[in-house]
């Protein structure tokens, strides 16, 4: 018989004294529950199972979840990393984000958890979680969106007052204090969206595949740099629309612009960031072969990035 040094006990407490919950409610929300270890374990490379356990039901409902792998300390700081992200609020009072993930929070967590799975493949001693790696995973949206999806399943069951989470160890006693949310508390992790902050890539190259000049509702066609990726963008230089329509510039197979791009995304269900949109904002320059022309447009915002540059320079040190 497996014995399981680790087990994560997920607690549910009702307005009555019953011991017995819609099943598709709880199924729909422990998927989350699930679905947020396997990512954890993964993205730290630690190899674990997650098993279901019967047990004697008490008042409320109790979940047990026996997880067995190769190294018991590496599965606590699993579990404890878990525990301490799903009872972290996503929304402040009056539902702002927060954090706002940006594309530099996401290279600073990328950055944080090489560290942390360096540390736990070395068997680092006293290893403890960074409060800046909680704090930047707590901001990721697959992970903000794992713990909306659950909450918003959980806060549609009425009786529910409450939940607890504790890890265990084999004979069912806490390894853990326990941590918990009350129903109060459930909109506070529920996304009021699923669109997220648009980022700007100041330096963004894509090779134009078909331009529309005459018609701003459709969009172009071009191959962007960043990954190889077709994309359909709108074309907002009216300048350089205005120079290809005269035909001041003219379009050739193989013809590249540097430009502004301004990206809209939004999250999907499974918290994944897709990019809905594409808006080319200034066109730097044109590049066909060896041949590069800066545009007049391209000219101000060079000097305008600049200017800001210096500024920030003389805010530092002034």
């Amino acid at each position: 018989m497996i014995k399981f040094a680790n087990k994560l006990e997920l607690r549910y407490y009702f307005n009555d004294r019953s011991n017995y919950i819609d099943a598709m409610i709880k199924y729909r929300a422990e998927k989350e529950v699930l679905s947020l270890l396997r990512n954890l374990a993964d993205m730290l490379d630690i190899k674990m199972t997650i098993y279901c356990e019967s047990f004697q039901q008490q008042e409320g409902f109790r979940e047990i979840w026996s997880v067995a792998g190769e190294n018991s300390r590496l599965i606590s700081i699993v579990l404890n990393l878990f525990m301490q992200l799903w009872v972290r609020p996503s929304l402040l009072v009056g539902g702002q984000a927060v954090v706002e993930s940006s594309t530099a929070d996401e290279e600073r967590m990328q950055r944080e958890v090489a560290l942390l799975r360096s540390n736990l493949k070395k068997k680092t001693p006293g290893l403890t979680l960074s409060r800046e790696l909680i704090h930047l995973l707590s901001a990721s949206p697959r992970f903000s969106k794992s713990k909306s999806n659950f909450y918003e399943a959980v806060r549609g069951y009425p009786k529910i007052t409450k939940l607890t989470l504790r890890e265990l160890n084999e004979s069912n006693r806490s390894r853990s204090g326990s941590l918990e949310v009350r129903r109060e508390q459930f909109d506070y992790y529920i996304l009021r969206s699923d669109e997220l902050p648009a980022i700007k890539d100041n330096k963004a190259t894509i090779e134009i595949i078909s331009p529309v000049l005459k018609d701003a509702r459709y969009r172009w066609k071009g191959i962007y740099n960043k990954g190889g990726e077709t994309i359909d963008f709108y074309m907002c230089d009216e300048d350089f629309k205005k120079e290809m329509f005269d035909e001041k510039i003219v379009f050739k197979s193989g013809m590249c612009i540097d430009c502004v791009l301004l990206i809209q995304r939004k999250m999907n269900e499974m918290g994944k960031v897709v990019n809905v949109s594409y808006t080319v904002e200034t066109v730097v320059r044109t590049r066909f072969d060896k041949m590069e022309i800066l545009t007049p447009q391209g000219k101000r915002h060079l000097r305008k990035l600049e200017a800001e540059k210096k500024q920030l320079t003389l805010d530092l040190f002034g």
